[in-house]
């Protein structure tokens, strides 16, 4: 009623609602149109869910940069014309940026910040062609890709 008084329109085949960590579900009608209830939706970028976890959202991001990193394989990555230095750049821009997109607003368990350490590892190994049969430490990788881990990056 308010919407109409200002002359908006809610779409109602776009609204959706979700509740978060309620124990009824919520039930929101609008007119005799009943919204229907989900338990995840996007909002600019970043998946929410009713449960709060950010698995999904981890999912999604860590999905979205290993993307990009297979994207760039052979223009950058397999390209013995670029430096390392150039390929560390491309990396922090293209694949960092968007695996931490929204990362500012996470509070991450141990095991996700585990999950999102082991997926730039195994970026940077890849980048230093280094396989994991060469028994080369994290630690190394890192000193060798000049890069933080991801629990310095997200501190």
């Amino acid at each position: 009623e308010a919407c109409t008084e200002c002359g908006l329109t809610i779409s109602l085949k776009k609204t959706n609602i979700m509740g978060q960590d309620v124990s009824t579900t919520p039930s929101v009608a609008i007119g005799n149109h009943t919204l229907e209830v989900v338990d995840s939706f996007t909002y600019l970028g970043s998946t929410i869910t009713s449960n709060l976890s950010l698995d999904a959202e981890l999912n999604a991001r860590i999905g979205k940069a290993a993307t990009v990193m297979a994207r760039l394989t052979k223009r950058v990555w397999d390209n013995t014309m670029l430096t390392l230095n150039t390929k560390m750049k491309v990396y922090q821009a293209c694949v960092l940026s968007t695996l931490l997109y929204g990362s500012e607003a996470w509070t991450l368990y141990s095991r996700q910040e585990k999950r999102i350490n082991a997926f730039h590892m195994r970026c940077l190994r890849r980048l230093l062609d280094i396989s994991w049969r060469d028994r080369i430490t994290n630690a190394s990788v890192l000193l060798q890709a000049g890069m933080p881990s991801m629990f310095v990056i997200l501190a």
